[in-house]
């Protein structure tokens, strides 16, 4: 007799199956039965959050430091719809999501009755099925008992391939239902395979011989090159080539910043200087897992020739003015790298470039006095250490630590292309699960082998703003209440300052209430001596206080969850956003123009 399993451990069987180890999401009474069925699927364990948005913030954040997509479960309409934003940003920066929404059962959804969370005598039901479709690659409503397994396997594995966020839906009638448990014996297929091989060989070939034919060859490595697995395929090739490296803002943290041949953050006219002449000057350019975003090219001023570049890219890739629509880079860049390390001199390696290495300047020597832009942020980064996960704002915290330079192995979390304010504090919760399931993953690993190294654990940073943090702050209780110790360092500039540098400095659009008392935040959400969870918290009004909250081996420890507020003047901005601004400004004036 064949063995049966339920659909809804089915599902979550499916999703373990990934390596996913915990599942973010608010319960409803449209997925109660859902969820009861993930309590007997022992692989995972559910963390409730304290809204849909910030579960949907959270389940990013997880799946852009594991790898694999993060999974949101929410109730149908008022919870799925509160989640979209958060679904959407997702979307717009690839962070692979897969997000399960409990519905009503099929013979009401059939009736059409005036239930609640819907808006009208004899709504479809379905309609906010409807409203999701632009954030999705694709998705299932599980209605038919016969395709249910293969249709949850059909969604599963384009969202893992694509990196996009992808909807199933449950109606409550169909949790119990039982399915075939052998097809679990069958992996799911998750491998991105290019379908036109002969388009993928000339993409290969064609590259390889312009490495061969270049005398100042760079690699520009990009966001996309992290969010579908490029990462240490990208590493691997600048260790081979021994080519000048190039993150931008999204990358950053993509090549390890201290090496010789990392010679910065281009982003086009907003970049230190020498970065962007540098690699301009290249005859080839091999940028990786682009996305050009206006806040990832410097507002649109990248000066690379198409006779230069080649772009290797998630749904095209193009050599010069070729373009090869439906070539997925991963199987390429894997390709070009094994046969360059196969044997170097075949393809003229090393190369004899002159070109110096790019220096990082300094902006600020402060050893007292206010806190500054220009001060803060390379200072944070002296404060990072290899292994660290750092999550900063939209905001000026993510136009401002583009100028710090990061230890080995660091990992980088922004929205700049979404920019959805207060995602980082989501996000930071499914960081910290991810950075705990990754630690638990090391320990299993020594415990079983002979070797006594262990690699040290990733401390979790959050830079948030006041503004930003206002919008999104009960999170921090879910950290208090799972027992994770991030660094919270919290921006005080009075309200929204990049609105004010964008426009209207002094008006009251840009404030926010300045009310609030940051240095008890820890303890109202948890972290007090009642509860028995330690938290502190400083509150730093100029350098020499922040040196020494800095400097502080319990601080730097992350022995405990920590909130280190700093004050900075409202309209203190980052070199970087003020230059973005003044370039965005030229460029507008300049088609004003020429329409007048």
């Amino acid at each position: 007799m064949t063995s049966t399993i339920s659909m809804g451990q089915y599902l979550f069987k499916r999703v373990a199956e990934l390596g996913i180890e915990h599942i973010f999401g608010v319960p409803g009474d449209f997925n109660l039965t859902l969820l009861d069925e993930l309590f007997k699927v022992h692989e995972l364990d559910w963390l409730g959050v304290c809204n849909e948005l910030n579960g949907a913030y959270a389940a990013d954040g997880y799946a852009r430091i594991k790898g694999v997509p993060g999974v949101l479960v929410t109730t149908y309409a008022v919870g799925e719809l509160s989640a979209m934003n958060g679904v959407a940003g997702a979307y717009a920066e690839h962070a692979g999501m897969i997000h399960v929404v409990g519905m009503p059962g099929r013979a009401v959804q059939e009736a059409r009755l005036m239930l609640h969370h819907t808006m009208e005598p004899g709504m479809d039901q379905t309609v906010y099925v409807g409203m999701a479709e632009p954030i999705r690659k694709t998705h299932t409503i599980l209605t038919d008992e016969k395709t249910m397994a293969q249709e949850i396997d059909r969604v599963i594995e384009a969202g893992v391939k694509s990196k996009l966020p992808v909807y199933i839906y449950v109606p409550m009638d169909v949790v119990g239902i039982p399915l075939d448990a052998s097809r679990l014996e069958k992996p799911l297929n998750t491998k991105v395979v290019n379908s036109n091989s002969q388009m993928e060989d000339e993409v290969v070939q064609s590259t390889l011989e312009l490495i061969r034919k270049s005398s100042k060859p760079s690699i520009l490595a990009d966001v996309l090159t992290i969010r579908h697995g490029g990462r240490e395929l990208a590493r691997r090739l600048a260790n081979a080539t021994q080519f000048p490296t190039y993150s931008t803002p999204l990358s950053k943290g993509v090549f390890d910043e201290t090496d010789s041949k990392y010679n910065g953050v281009y982003n086009g006219e907003v970049s230190f200087p020498g970065c962007a002449d540098s690699l301009e000057s290249s005859d080839l350019v091999l940028n990786v897992g682009f996305l050009l975003s206006d806040s990832n090219t410097g507002g649109f001023t990248r000066k690379i020739p198409n006779g230069n570049l080649v772009l290797l890219g998630h749904d095209y890739c193009q050599i010069h003015d070729k373009k090869f629509d439906g070539i997925h880079f991963l199987p390429v860049l894997k390709r070009i790298v094994e046969e360059i390390e196969k044997d170097l001199k075949q393809y003229g390696l090393p190369k004899s470039d002159t070109r110096a290495k790019v220096e990082t300047p300094v902006l600020s020597t402060s050893t007292s006095g206010p806190i500054t832009q220009s001060y803060i942020w390379q200072r944070i980064g002296r404060f990072l250490l290899p292994n660290d996960i750092i999550l900063t704002e939209s905001g000026t915290a993510q136009f401002g630590l583009t100028d710090a330079v990061f230890p080995a192995s660091t990992q980088l979390i922004t929205q700049t292309f979404w920019s959805s304010i207060g995602y980082t504090v989501g996000a930071c919760l499914g960081a910290l699960v991810a950075s705990k399931e990754a630690q638990k993953q090391k320990q299993k690993r020594s415990s079983s082998s002979t070797s006594t190294s262990d690699s040290p654990s990733s401390r979790v940073i959050l830079i948030v703003g006041d503004g930003s943090l206002q919008m999104t702050v009960q999170e921090i209780g879910s950290y208090i209440r799972f027992n994770f110790t991030p660094i919270i360092f919290v921006i005080n500039n009075d309200g929204y300052a990049i609105e004010r540098a964008i426009h209207g400095p002094g008006m009251g659009y840009n404030d926010i209430s300045m009310l609030w008392d940051h240095q008890a935040m820890l303890g109202f959400l948890g972290a007090r001596e009642g509860t028995g969870i330690k938290g502190r918290s400083f509150a730093c009004r100029d350098v020499e206080e922040l040196e020494r909250v800095l400097g502080e081996e319990e601080f730097a420890g992350a022995g405990c969850i920590q909130m280190c507020e700093i004050f900075i003047a409202k309209l203190d901005y980052p070199w970087r956003l003020s230059a973005q601004i003044a370039v965005s400004r030229q460029k507008m004036a300049q088609a004003m123009a020429l329409q007048a």
